[in-house]
């Protein structure tokens, strides 16, 4: 099995603030020969991380929306710089994706109908939806490669090894082949180690519809596209 550094929710508590990431992940990526290094908050010690465990690859997953957490864009608009600068491929997942479409000077808008739903996409796949912010165009430097109506669901850079989803594939019960290819063909892994398809199983609790967390000052950035953090390729917009 092969690691990928993995950046985590923020959670803020009280008395703490906390990295949380889903449980189902562990499960979907070792059916792709994976398994997650996760990655503390602090950027340099992050990549530090990535590069003393050698990490083939890095995953942005989802939660918390841009701008409502700054230090988690500082961290993933630096990891983005840095796995380019190294030619690491990268995989963004709902939120994930976003980063990487603002990295580069994408624009974000308020939808409707991504929440806790399941449609289809430009090629005719069934994917599951927990966004509450989209994209309608990509930055010139991405191919669109899946839509849903106006909605860009799937991106890959053009040159370099950047895609997007905006789906989650953790969540996906069975896991889906297409999802399983996607990561190893990414990542360089392969069927040896695999484990179950299956979705990991949660004895208390389940997957939580998650609301907005943008704070309002922040959803006027969203709209103009210049949520926190700057783009991956040091441009200004």
């Amino acid at each position: 099995m092969k690691p990928i550094g993995v950046t985590q929710r923020v959670v803020c508590e009280p008395r703490e603030v906390r990295l949380a990431l889903d449980v189902r992940w562990s499960g979907f990526l070792a059916a792709c020969g994976l398994f997650a290094v996760p990655l503390p908050i602090e950027p340099d010690i992050a990549w530090s991380v990535v590069r003393r465990t050698r990490c083939v690859g890095l995953l942005l997953s989802g939660g918390n929306d841009l701008g409502s957490v700054p230090e988690r864009d500082t961290l993933e608009y630096g990891l983005v710089s840095n796995a380019m600068a190294a030619e690491l491929p990268v995989i963004g997942v709902c939120r994930g994706m976003q980063v990487l479409l603002s990295a580069f000077g994408g624009e974000l808008h308020r939808v409707e109908g991504h929440v806790a739903q399941t449609h289809p996409v430009s090629t005719g796949r069934m994917v599951n939806s927990y966004h509450e912010w989209a994209a309608f165009e990509a930055p010139e430097e991405f191919l669109v490669t899946e839509r849903c109506g106006a909605v860009v669901e799937a991106i890959r850079h053009r040159t370099a090894p950047l895609t997007g989803i905006m789906w989650h594939p953790e969540r996906m019960s069975p896991f889906d082949e297409q999802d399983l290819a996607f990561f190893m063909e990414t990542f360089g892994s392969s069927h040896e180690g695999r484990h179950s398809r299956g979705r990991t199983r949660i004895p208390h609790g389940s997957a939580h519809r998650r609301s907005s967390e943008v704070p309002a000052q922040d959803r006027r950035a969203h709209a103009t596209g210049t949520p926190g953090g700057g783009p991956a390729d040091g441009r200004r917009r």
